[in-house]
């Protein structure tokens, strides 16, 4: 998949208002089931240089409110968690596999 296509998805339509014209992200999404990951790494949760923490935490509340307008299930994945038994944990609790 192209790095121009990969953008496209991880900036969906809804995403983009007009205080981020370019589109927030979303780190992994899946369109066709009406769901999305966000991996959050520690300067979701705590000041980290080079990282703004407020302008952080506002885009990932805008993030989550319009996932839930838009009916996108979102869910995170925290940078101390092991993303291989997270997100089949997941998919599973929605039901997307067994």
């Amino acid at each position: 998949m192209g790095s121009s296509l990969r953008r496209n998805i991880r900036r969906p339509d809804f995403l983009k208002i007009p205080e981020h014209p370019r589109g927030l992200e979303l780190d992994i999404y899946y369109p066709q089931y009406g769901f999305a990951i966000e991996v959050q790494g520690k300067q979701h949760e705590q000041h980290v240089k080079h990282f703004q923490f407020e302008k952080q935490l506002m885009c990932d509340q805008l993030n989550k409110d319009l996932c839930e307008k838009y009916c996108i299930v979102l869910r995170y994945v925290w940078y101390y968690e092991d993303p291989y038994i997270v997100i089949p944990e997941h998919l599973h609790e929605l039901g997307l596999i067994e």
